[in-house]
């Protein structure tokens, strides 16, 4: 609303009082609850002067201007609507989440500006983010709307602390972030923990990591965000560093993840890139430098807790009709983690396509890689590496038959190519070939039948309004040819450590230097229970996913233990029959034995708005058996009590316990008032206590 349109063409003028009239002058001046309407402008006022000949108005006392639900309010304004142009004095106005004061202004609706203004980031109060300008400029064009500001002083309430020559804003986006952590823990000290980005320009926000630790020292280092759109492309991204000398002793600084003592000199410095241009094509990029494995974890447990496996790649990927084209790079910037480095990795996959009028449908993916494996980059003492270059050709065909509306089935052959030239294994144990060629042949089936039926149910406390239950049976048979001589590959692309179901089909694995000879049945059921959505379209009330592999070639798992027929049972079930209740179980059965190899439950209770309560569970065969539960109660709009408890069962400790009250001041600020208690845990400390401050609604 700092601009506005005032285009009409027979304006109604209406008041409390009648209406005084000047022939000769061609004036209507109206009083008391004046009020002069066009199209979807409203304006009010208590007294409004119209010249009709020259459609000019002016406005004095108490002006409010609404306009498509948005309001502008003013001491006096002046405007011509034949030319869309208005001047006004004492100007207030807004759009969560900005608000404007201004002691004069003026413009158009495309270009205005405004004189002697506050630009608020929130409701205005005594901790609000504002800024003070000399004068700010609003535009409108195709690319989106800007706001202008020269003489800037950034400020938190009446309190300044940056100044600002000029900088334009792009409405939409946030103002900037200011996150700031304090409290005490028995490793660190006293500590005091920031985080800022201020806006430099429309794309890009600069800003600092800046930590003082009473035992440790000061850690420091840039940040960044940018972030940019047009009509053609889209980029956005954001950097954060850090580095110490860290003061603490031996006995602090222990040893990282491969049991080496940890240097005083630390740092990490974590970068995210994404990239769109165009339709077609498209840039990743991710940097997780860190000096030692436990940086991060010490002074920035955030960035730890969401990537405690730091992985840094590029990737570039071209889109078309029916295929992607992509490069892939992984590198090893650390000298803690295996990294299986990709240098690079070229690859084209060709998405399933039908040949002809046939109703066989086709796809292939080719690829070209230099793989390198440096186990002597982590562990000196360990003189063994790996490196081989690699080109993998994979081909699949089906054919569908549909042998009722509700039954189809599958046939499936294809085949996956693999030479390796350049091989090295530097070890003195073993011994392979420069050159090795492999081929794998693959046989499947696929029997599929669908069915379902529908329900008049009605029942107004789940929300219920008819009920519909999907069922899909599902019989998947593999074979694979039996790949032999496995031992003249540099097996860099292993098998790794994964709960999830086994892929199936080929062309999907990525363990490519280890693949094995297979021939399985996978039976499934597949069920749905769905109702109509209040809005549009329907709701998952429930589904349960059975699935039992059946084993004709045995293998040895990912634990080393020798799998058995009928291998395992997998049995997924999610239930969120009403907003306020939601139950995810994922379980995993050995099936001859009849025991359970895997739990993990995930359990949300919610009350409205006044509590929410989840309950975890997470078993691994007989090495995890932990249980967490968290809870957030609202005492009032400002504060709520927030919980989060972590139960080791194998241990019989209550590992974690995090209790904390959050706060919010105005319409602008979150604090959170946390105490910590740990049980043996390898780093932290048993208590911690800390208070963080940061600006709601940042981005």
């Amino acid at each position: 609303m700092l601009s506005f349109s005032l285009k009409a063409a027979l304006p109604e003028l209406s008041s409390i009082e009648p209406l005084q009239f000047d022939e000769d002058s061609q004036r209507l001046v109206a009083r008391g609850d004046a009020r002069l309407e066009f199209d979807d402008t409203r304006i009010q006022a208590d007294r409004i002067t119209y010249y009709q000949d020259y459609m000019l108005a002016d406005a004095n006392g108490n002006v409010t201007i609404t306009q498509e639900g948005e309001r502008l309010l003013a001491q006096r304004i002046n405007f011509d609507l034949s030319e869309n142009i208005f001047f006004m004095d004492k100007v207030r106005t807004g759009k969560w989440p900005y608000y404007l004061s201004a002691l004069s202004g003026g413009g158009t609706a495309e270009t205005s500006a405004v004189q002697e203004s506050t630009l608020y980031y929130g409701n205005p109060g005594s901790f609000t983010l504002n800024i003070l300008a000399k004068e700010a400029r609003y535009t409108s064009d195709n690319t989106g709307q800007y706001i202008t500001v020269d003489g800037a002083t950034l400020r938190l309430g009446i309190m300044p602390f940056f100044y600002l020559p000029s900088h334009t804003h792009s409405l939409g986006e946030s103002i900037g972030m200011i996150d700031f952590n304090i409290g005490t823990d028995s490793a660190l000290g006293q500590y005091m923990q920031s985080t800022t980005l201020f806006p430099l320009n429309s794309w890009l926000r600069i800003g600092a990591n800046i930590d003082y630790y009473s035992k440790r020292g000061i850690l420091t280092g840039p940040t960044s965000q940018y972030v940019y759109h047009s009509p053609t492309q889209s980029i956005r991204g954001a950097l954060t560093t850090g580095y110490i000398d860290d003061k603490g002793d031996v006995s602090e600084l222990k040893l990282d993840r491969l049991n080496r003592p940890i240097e005083q000199n630390r740092g990490f410095a974590e970068w995210r890139h994404k990239q769109a241009q165009g339709e077609r094509f498209s840039a990743t990029a991710s940097l997780s430098y860190w000096e030692d494995s436990e940086v991060t974890r010490d002074f920035r447990d955030d960035i730890f807790n969401e990537n405690q496996r730091p992985d840094t790649f590029l990737e570039a990927a071209y889109t078309g009709d029916n295929f992607f084209l992509s490069a892939f790079s992984r590198f090893s910037p650390n000298n803690f983690q295996l990294i299986q480095e990709r240098l690079p990795e070229i690859r084209f996959d060709l998405l399933p396509t039908e040949i002809s009028d046939t109703n066989i449908y086709h796809q292939m993916s080719a690829s070209y890689v230099q793989l390198r494996e440096r186990f002597d980059g982590n562990t000196p003492r360990l003189d063994y590496n790996k490196e081989s270059t690699r080109v993998d050709l994979s081909y699949r065909a089906e054919r569908p038959f549909n042998l009722k509306d509700w039954l189809t089935l599958t046939p499936i052959a294809g085949a996956r190519l693999s030479n390796y030239s350049d091989q090295k294994v530097k070890s003195h144990e073993t011994a392979i070939n420069k050159e090795y060629s492999r081929e794998i042949f693959e046989l499947g089936l696929d029997l599929e039948a669908r069915a379902h039926a529908s329900y008049p149910t009605v029942n107004e406390t789940w929300g219920i309004d008819g009920l519909r239950h999907v069922v899909h049976p599902v019989v998947r048979y593999r074979y694979f040819s039996d790949p032999d001589n496995v031992n003249e590959i540099a097996a860099i692309d292993r098998q790794v450590f994964d709960l999830n179901r086994p892929l199936l089909d080929l062309s999907d694995l990525r363990n490519i230097d280890e693949i094995s000879d297979t021939h399985l049945i996978r039976l499934g059921v597949e069920t749905l229970f769905q109702t109509r959505a209040r809005d549009y379209g329907s709701r998952n009330l429930a589904a349960l996913n059975l699935y039992q592999d059946i084993l004709f070639k045995k293998n040895v798992g990912y634990d080393g233990s020798k799998q058995e027929t009928f291998n395992a049972t997998w049995v997924e079930l999610i239930m969120n029959p009403a907003p306020w209740l939601k139950f995810d179980l994922a379980s995993r059965f050995h099936t001859e034995r009849f025991t359970l190899q895997e739990l993990r439950t995930r359990t949300a209770l919610k009350s409205g708005e006044v509590w929410e309560l989840g309950f975890s569970t997470d078993l691994l065969n007989e090495n995890i058996d932990q249980y967490r539960l968290d809870f957030v109660y609202r005492i009032n709009e400002r504060h709520d009590f927030v919980t989060d408890l972590n139960f080791d069962a194998k241990k019989g400790d209550l590992i974690r316990a995090r209790l904390g009250m959050r706060t919010r001041i105005g319409s602008t600020w979150e604090l959170l008032y946390a105490l910590t208690f740990r049980e043996n845990a390898r780093r932290e400390s048993d208590f911690s206590f800390d208070i963080q401050m940061h600006l709601a609604h940042n981005n």
